[in-house]
């Protein structure tokens, strides 16, 4: 162990490398100390033997790099990876409070507890199913609590980095995933989705709450798979008649062997839950002290406080928010698959919505008119006709009076005496 040590502690020039926190068959975690930044890690260490497989040295790498880019309050930052030959080391925050297990076999969980701690795993699986990494091992040794008490979950894509992206079995024949809690499509060798995680996550709250799983080994792994496979779990009320009936038929759902009957991401599944514990327990049971703090799930603990839970934000691996400035107009989400759908509640003032003009329609075409031939301008009608009216009348008053003054000066005839003036008049001669 001393010699693995110093290939880590060679690999890691900045930390110091401690004891053992634990092994599995995900490999062994180590503690270290970075010394400029002083802060303690963990360092998990991937079994040799599955390090020396090029295959898994790439997706290694590939899991790595977005797992680093992950930012939850309820999932485990990585903050640094190794890869070469035959040495694959996670560099991640150190969560000195225990997993899950350890506190469900010691102190136990009151029903409040257990649904408020698969609040917060439901949140922190949903930030990564937004990034496009399913976790595929979801059990309540990768739930972890750090010194503040909040719980995080773990070891994301690591079952994808041994086993692959559709096997359960390692190159060596091993099973990939924990058989109590894998999904139906995980052994039938199906598509995987967010559900696959939801029916883990429902699996582990059931037993949470119940102290038993929904299928019994048998002392046969190979049994229990088909158990989960084809085989309908045992009601959770038959075996824990004191879960309230809303919150036991949320987990039964989660359980549907069929993935389309389930809830198809863990955030609809955390909604459901939310709402049943508030149908169950009253509103603002969450807020109660001592329970578990759920960060980072506006939607998931909406309901807990009586309110509509918002419309969920766009899915996808590099999904952009919208701008600040300018927010579209809100649309009411599809309902999910198999739920009944939610109006959307916005915080603060409306959106402001942008008014679209009335469709202007479009003219007759004259049928006389060949096809394709323009029709011709129309003149435009005058603007100031009413003004121009004016003009004319008051300039034909104005020729009728002149008219008037003018007319009698010209047509009348002066006469001029015959001798012309000042001369005698014409003489009269006798006949």
């Amino acid at each position: 162990m001393q010699a693995e040590r110093q290939r880590i502690a060679d690999a890691l020039p900045a930390y110091d490398i401690g004891e053992v926190l634990g092994r599995g068959g995900w490999g062994v975690v180590f503690a270290g100390h970075h010394r400029q930044l002083d802060r303690s890690v963990a360092i998990k260490q991937l079994p040799t033997a599955a390090a020396a497989d090029v295959a898994v040295r790439r997706r290694f790498t590939a899991e790595a790099r977005v797992l680093a880019s992950l930012d939850h309050p309820h999932v485990v930052p990585v903050y640094d990876f190794v890869e070469r030959e035959d040495l694959c080391l996670l560099v991640m925050e150190l969560l000195p409070g225990g997993t899950l297990r350890e506190r469900a076999t010691t102190t136990g969980f009151a029903a409040t507890d257990a649904v408020a701690v698969c609040l917060a795993c439901a949140a922190g699986l949903n930030a990564a199913h937004v990034r496009g990494v399913l976790h595929r091992d979801v059990k309540p040794e990768n739930m972890l609590f750090g010194a503040s008490g909040t719980v995080k979950v773990t070891d994301f894509g690591i079952a994808k980095v041994l086993g692959g992206a559709d096997t359960m079995l390692t190159r060596a024949g091993d099973v990939v995933g924990t058989p109590s809690y894998v999904a139906p499509e995980q052994v039938r060798g199906g598509e995987l989705s967010p559900a696959t995680d939801v029916y883990a996550l429902a699996t582990m709250l059931y037993e949470l709450l119940s102290g038993v799983l929904p299928f019994t080994a048998d002392g046969d792994v190979m049994s229990l798979l088909f158990k989960h496979a084809y085989e309908a779990p045992v009601p959770l009320r038959d075996v824990a008649p004191d879960v309230p009936a809303e919150v036991a038929a949320v987990v039964m759902r989660g359980l549907a062997t069929d993935p389309a009957e389930r809830y198809p991401t863990a955030e609809a599944f955390g909604v459901a839950l939310a709402e049943a514990g508030t149908r169950a327990w009253g509103a603002h049971w969450l807020s109660a002290d001592g329970m578990p703090v759920v960060l980072g799930a506006e939607r998931i603990v909406a309901p807990t406080r009586g309110a509509t839970p918002p419309a969920p934000a766009p899915a996808g691996p590099a999904a952009s928010p919208p701008p600040a400035t300018a927010p579209p107009p809100a649309t009411a989400p599809p309902p999910a698959t198999g739920t009944a759908a939610r109006p959307a509640v916005t915080a603060g003032p409306a959106p402001v919505r942008e008014q679209t003009p009335a469709a202007v329609p479009a003219p007759e075409r004259d049928p006389a008119r060949p096809a394709g031939e323009e029709p011709a301008e129309e003149e435009e009608p005058p603007r100031r006709r009413p003004a121009v009216v004016a003009v004319v009348v008051v300039l034909v008053l104005l020729l009728a009076v002149l008219a008037v003054w003018l007319l009698p000066r010209v047509l009348t005839v002066y006469g001029a005496p015959a001798g012309g003036p000042g001369g005698d008049p014409p003489a009269v001669t006798a006949t």
